[in-house]
């Protein structure tokens, strides 16, 4: 549309009029002037924008335009300065389709808002305080505890009942105040609740500086600050082709929350307590073995903590208490202090846990039976019948698994038909020492041990030394 200046009218009667001031010249004749019909050129900004044939059409579309922009619930008025220029023609032209549709792109509205901010940083604007504060409660809420929500719940109760105005983001402690300025604002800018949370959540980007460590190139810096690499090089005007080294200062852009959600909670957590180990001596334990004489038993305690909060996360706990409700029990552990001694005492222990002899040594079967043979026990543990080295363990033909005992003073021992073994060839045992389990391996008609004798490498009856 092709835009017509103030100067050029020059017409026999003219009637300039606009938001601060009217102007009238009296027409030459008055014949004349009811001969012609008024027009409006319309002015926003000292620029024409159409012509109207009613200034009350121009007005009505003005509000109009006011209410459809007022839906975030803010009184408005016109931002532009508009000017209404009125002339008498004989024949004049005009579009109000036209005027109106530029009037819709070009005129701006301002109104009377609300800004939300943490330390100068802005978070944005509202239609009202009231829905500032909403949002940050809306924020706020999922990061405190149930029993806190309940809490602040009852308190907005309490005040409704009482008349007072209470919001409940007032109960909540946060990390920065907040600040709530009243401020002019543009229907466009005025951010909703689900907005205002989302910014909150993001957050927004700081600029800080960051000196650069030996070996780090720019596409390294980038990523660790989630900035793309020419952004980095846009911010600190850096040439695609410059290099950087260890101890230069960049700008970076680092994101930081506007604030954080505080709460201190106190909770009961019931722990456990850790028993003691007390070992006791005894020499009536061989050096080295250990026997388990009372079982240790854990206590219990119950703990007061104060845990404090940021966000929903713990980042501190402090005791603020303890009561045991169970002592603990020690453990008590003999350890023995009796030398070990590998050499016989000269005298013989029964090599089994009671039982009787099924067999005794000499002629059996048309063969010559060369020790005893002892079974009827409950418990089947094999004993080493004197102290010794162990010079055999294994299977041996006949005997199925045996064990073979030097006393060393002459005196050698065998035990044989075991089930299992539990000593090893170089082992030291002492008198009455466990080394294996009764059984029937080998030539045997049954469970039993068979045991035999030698003194200097001679067969010697078992019965002469039990």
């Amino acid at each position: 549309m092709k835009r017509m200046n103030v100067r050029r009218f020059l017409q026999l009667s003219i009637i300039v009029t606009s938001f601060s001031s009217l102007l009238w010249i009296e027409p030459v004749g008055a014949s004349v002037h009811n001969l012609m019909k008024p027009v409006y050129h319309v002015y926003i900004d000292g620029e024409n924008i159409g012509t109207v044939d009613s200034r009350a059409v121009l007005d009505q579309n003005i509000e109009e335009l006011k209410t459809q922009k007022s839906s975030e619930g803010i009184k408005l008025s016109v931002e532009n300065d508009v000017e209404v220029v009125t002339e008498r023609l004989f024949k004049p032209t005009y579009d109000n389709k036209e005027a109106l549709d530029q009037l819709d792109e070009e005129i701006t509205f301002i109104g009377e808002g609300y800004s939300l901010s943490f330390d100068g940083e802005r978070v944005g604007d509202f239609a009202s305080k009231n829905e500032a504060l909403d949002a940050l409660w809306t924020y706020a809420k999922p990061f405190l505890s149930d029993e806190k929500v309940k809490e602040i719940k009852k308190s907005v109760k309490s005040a409704e009942d009482s008349g007072e105005a209470f919001h409940p983001i007032e109960a909540v402690d946060l990390s920065i105040p907040y600040k709530i300025d009243k401020v002019e604002v543009h229907p466009k800018d005025i951010v909703s609740e689900q907005k205002a949370v989302s910014l909150l959540d993001n957050g927004y980007e700081k600029e800080t500086d960051y000196e650069v460590k030996k070996g780090q190139s720019l596409k390294e810096i980038a990523e660790k600050f989630k900035m793309k690499e020419q952004e980095l090089k846009k911010l600190n005007h850096l040439s695609n082709d410059e290099e950087i080294k260890k101890g230069d200062e960049l700008k970076v852009l680092q994101q930081e929350g506007f604030v954080d959600v505080l709460e201190t909670i106190e909770v009961e957590e019931t722990e456990k307590i850790d028993y003691e180990v007390i070992e006791k001596k005894t020499s009536k334990l061989l050096k080295g073995k250990e026997k388990l004489k009372q079982d240790g038993e854990q206590g219990r305690k119950l703990v007061t903590y104060s845990k404090q909060y940021e966000n929903g996360k713990v980042v501190e706990k402090d005791i603020v208490k303890e009561d045991v409700t169970k002592e603990p029990v020690d453990q008590e552990v003999w350890i023995g202090t009796k030398k070990v001694s590998s050499k016989g005492t000269g005298t013989f222990g029964w090599p089994a846990v009671g039982g009787t002899i099924t067999s005794k040594q000499g002629e059996r079967w048309g063969s010559y039976h060369k020790g005893i043979d002892i079974a009827g026990v409950k418990d089947k543990t094999i004993r080493t019948a004197d102290n010794g080295k162990v010079t055999a363990a294994g299977k041996r033909s006949g005997y199925g698994n045996q064990i073979t005992v030097s006393h060393n003073n002459g005196m050698k021992t065998t035990y044989s038909h075991l089930a299992s073994i539990s000593v090893s060839v170089g082992d030291t045992v002492q008198k009455g020492e466990k080394i294996g389990v009764m059984g029937t391996t080998g030539d045997s008609t049954g469970i039993h041990l068979h045991f035999e004798v030698y003194k200097n490498g001679k067969l010697e009856n078992p019965m002469d030394y039990l």
